[in-house]
């Protein structure tokens, strides 16, 4: 990643948006961020919205890049394939509320010191239900989003594919993170910083 990626990545509490075309390599991202966590002693939790995770590391195989994710927490949103260490799935998607507490009751599982650094996988794939429903969408910021991820101490990664989300997501995730980058031709570069703003 070089530069200012890193420089965040070495940082405690925010919300970082890594942003990418359905053409990009966002997993080479995905794989310096996990590397660069582990490197601190770190196992970050993932969430893996329907499977993500799974077209991540293949991807990474298809490159040549073995990555070791057998000792990663991770709690699935839907989907089949399990890829590291899958603590439990949860397959309502719709019903917010029942939803965090679904997600909740996984949580706890998920060790000490994985609980404030997530990466969250398919960011897009979550909102496929409501994506043109701006109420909805809205009542997703506010119960799931917001709720959970603003946290000060806490660490989060969010991969968005912006080819298949809608302008509202986007523009959404933008507003609520403290970072926004973009991968391009493998690299990312900086749209947002906590000082900058949009």
């Amino acid at each position: 990643m070089g530069g200012k990626a890193d420089e965040i990545l070495s940082k405690e509490g925010g919300v970082v948006l890594i942003e990418y075309p359905s053409l990009s390599h966002p997993e080479r991202a995905f794989a310096r961020i996990v590397e660069g966590f582990r490197g601190r002693g770190i196992r970050p939790l993932i969430v893996d919205v329907f499977d993500t995770l799974h077209i991540f590391f293949q991807n990474l195989r298809f490159a040549g890049v073995e990555i070791d994710l057998g000792d990663i927490p991770v709690i699935k949103e839907r989907g089949f394939v399990k890829v590291g260490n899958v603590l439990g799935s949860v397959e309502v998607i719709e019903d917010f509320e029942y939803h965090l507490a679904l997600y909740s009751s996984i949580a706890r599982k998920v060790p000490e010191e994985s609980r404030r650094h997530t990466i969250v996988l398919g960011v897009e794939k979550f909102a496929f239900p409501f994506m043109e429903e701006p109420p909805k969408l809205e009542r997703y910021f506010e119960t799931v989003q917001r709720r959970y991820l603003q946290l000060v101490d806490k660490t989060n990664f969010l991969f968005l594919n912006t080819d298949v989300a809608s302008e509202y997501l986007k523009k959404g995730l933008e507003q609520d993170s403290d970072y926004v980058f973009r991968v391009e031709k493998g690299k990312l570069y900086p749209v947002k910083t906590i000082q900058e703003g949009v």
